[in-house]
């Protein structure tokens, strides 16, 4: 399966993208996991309730976004719980990364980009690679 997804992945990577492409919400859409490779697949999103979210914003701010829905303990519903990391990022043209460093964590992160589609994008790490938390 990842053999598939890598060689439909290397087709998309024809067309440089530039770093307004990657200004927006993305939404992480599922993680793919084979051997020692894993790949973060996100979309564009416009709005999110439950789970994961990365904002590229036009200024060089990030920010990761954690939601999570919890029980509170009473019979009248569920709150959000939220949690995330904010920083700067740098995007590489050339080599199509982008380097995130957080104000409140380390290490800085530096993810090499595949484009799916004008509205997705995989991140590939090594499982063993804490440098792409």
């Amino acid at each position: 399966m990842l053999t598939l997804f890598l060689a439909q992945l290397s087709f998309a990577q024809e067309k440089e993208i530039s770093k307004s492409f990657l200004i927006d919400r993305w939404k992480v859409y599922k993680i793919i996991k084979e051997g020692d490779t894993e790949i973060t697949v996100y979309k564009r999103s416009r709005t999110l309730k439950i789970g994961s979210e990365l904002r590229f914003f036009t200024t060089g701010k990030f920010r990761m976004t954690f939601n999570s829905e919890r029980s509170i303990g009473r019979r009248c519903g569920n709150e959000i719980h939220q949690g995330g990391i904010s920083g700067y990022y740098l995007f590489n043209t050339q080599d199509q990364s982008v380097t995130l460093e957080s104000y409140n964590t380390r290490p800085i992160m530096h993810w090499n980009l595949v484009w799916i589609d004008e509205n997705s994008f995989g991140v590939i790490k090594a499982k063993d690679n804490s440098t792409y938390d």
